[in-house]
């Protein structure tokens, strides 16, 4: 087994990430989340995908060099905390962002984890995401789309930096999770749960 580092799911908005992070874990024992610490406002009593704190203790956490990466989206500040990483690591387990990391914030964690696992995943065309954001989200605005369409065309630019990468068909969501978590398997030498049940 490949000794623990990051992984990363990359990609643009709308892909999928989020349900494929999820189900990664699910498969593989060996593997841990860790939250993002965020400056926005809990939107709900069942967010909790969060660390959430005030501006001024964020712009601490920088100052004091405990943050790895982080960015102001928005208005607000996101990011991860070296000690969250750390401590899953000296565990000797696999730390996962449970909330997917932007190509930038990609490009900061190699330079700290230069052997770390990107995998970067994309749509198989662009003209899918306006469908896909009004089937998730039928309240969102032709402007909020018109500004996750940029972004997004932004996202798949940074594609070539990536050994890695596996696209979301359209409606073949479980394949793309199949395609990562055998790329995890391969490039880290760990088993899924349903594979180890069935050479025990």
């Amino acid at each position: 087994m490949h000794a623990p580092v990051p992984i990363l799911i990359a990609g643009p908005s709308g892909v999928g990430k989020s349900t494929i992070i999820q189900a990664i874990v699910d498969r593989f024992p060996q593997l841990a989340l860790y939250k993002t610490t965020t400056t926005r406002d809990r939107r709900s009593s069942v967010d909790d995908k969060y660390y959430f704190v005030s501006e001024n203790e964020f712009k601490s956490l920088i100052e004091a060099g405990r943050m790895l990466e982080w960015a102001k989206v928005h208005g607000h500040y996101y990011g991860a905390q070296k000690k969250h990483i750390q401590e899953i690591l000296d565990h000797g387990k696999f730390p996962l962002p449970e909330n997917a990391v932007d190509v930038q914030g990609v490009r900061t964690y190699r330079k700290v984890f230069p052997g770390l696992l990107a995998i970067f995943v994309a749509f198989e065309s662009l003209e899918e995401l306006p469908k896909r954001i009004r089937k998730t989200r039928p309240e969102a605005t032709e402007e909020e789309i018109s500004t996750r369409l940029a972004s997004a065309q932004r996202e798949m630019a940074a594609i070539i930096e990536y050994r890695h990468v596996v696209i979301n068909h359209e409606g073949k969501l479980d394949k793309a999770i199949q395609e990562v978590a055998g790329i995890i398997k391969k490039i880290l030498g760990i088993t899924p749960i349903a594979e180890r049940s069935r050479t025990l």
